[in-house]
């Protein structure tokens, strides 16, 4: 892609991206199978505003690397974002994520994961949680790759009252511990119109077997290659909660803007 081409769509979306933050997690692979090791890693860092109870702006770092061994695929994903001013500790927050995937080409295939993540400014102490899917690749090609996964999963979280209003704030304040098993699943498309870009679209839904009160997750990321090892980013992330631990907003919205090195 052309710099000014480039520099020019940096100018126009970044006002626009500075309302909110990105988790992605997962990892679609479209190499074939062979039968030595393979590594890959790739390293995003770029600006992030988030929306809870505050609109917060910072930048954020994210790297994920992939081992390939014939069909076996092992994933590690991590984050961490930092903002500091003074003596306070105003945004903390980061996951760390592995995930198995045995004869990833295959039309069917599990896909244990695990994940423990924090956020202090919506109230997540640490959230614990371990599963595994039944993947479906639905269709995979040059241009196209549409999935899904469902699946079971305990999840073990720590929320305080910190995102709380003070108004919504209970007479006891004592943090609340859940431990759940969930079902878990999700939807993901890929297109790639050209060489120069690809679009990712996910929904993730998560929600207890006993009863139908889901978390709703979209997340749509746009890609654009700006050099054979280098992109720019583009991404959006959402967060419906049906029914929040503590009495936070059901709604929680991010947007990135960043630079992504592949390798």
């Amino acid at each position: 892609m052309n710099l000014k081409i480039l520099t020019g769509l940096t100018g126009i979306l970044f006002p626009f991206l500075l309302q909110a933050q990105i988790l992605n997690i997962d990892k679609t692979d479209t190499s074939d199978y062979k039968r030595g090791g393979k590594f890959s890693w790739n390293f995003n860092s770029g600006l992030e505003v988030d929306r809870q109870k505050n609109v917060l702006y910072d930048a954020t770092n994210t790297a994920e690397a992939m081992w390939q061994q014939y069909k076996e695929l092992f994933i590690v994903s991590g984050s961490y974002r930092f903002t500091y001013n003074g003596p306070d500790d105003i945004l903390n927050a980061g996951y760390i994520h592995l995930r198995y995937r045995h004869g990833y080409k295959n039309k069917i295939q599990p896909e244990p994961f695990v994940q423990y993540q924090w956020d202090n400014k919506r109230g997540i102490e640490h959230r614990w949680l371990a599963g595994s899917n039944i993947r479906y690749n639905i269709t995979k090609g040059e241009r196209i790759d549409f999935n899904c996964g469902l699946g079971l999963m305990y999840e073990e979280e720590k929320w305080d009252y910190i995102a709380v209003d003070s108004a919504k704030l209970p007479a006891d304040v004592t943090p609340v511990i859940n431990k759940l098993v969930k079902i878990n699943s999700y939807v993901r498309l890929t297109w790639k119109p050209n060489n120069n870009n690809d679009i990712t679209c996910n929904i993730f839904l998560q929600t207890r077997p006993d009863r139908f009160k889901p978390r709703i997750a979209p997340h749509v990321q746009w890609n654009i290659k700006a050099g054979k090892h280098v992109d720019f980013t583009v991404a959006f992330t959402g967060l419906y909660d049906t029914s929040p631990v503590v009495p936070i907003e059901k709604f929680y919205f991010s947007l990135s803007d960043g630079i992504l090195l592949t390798f």
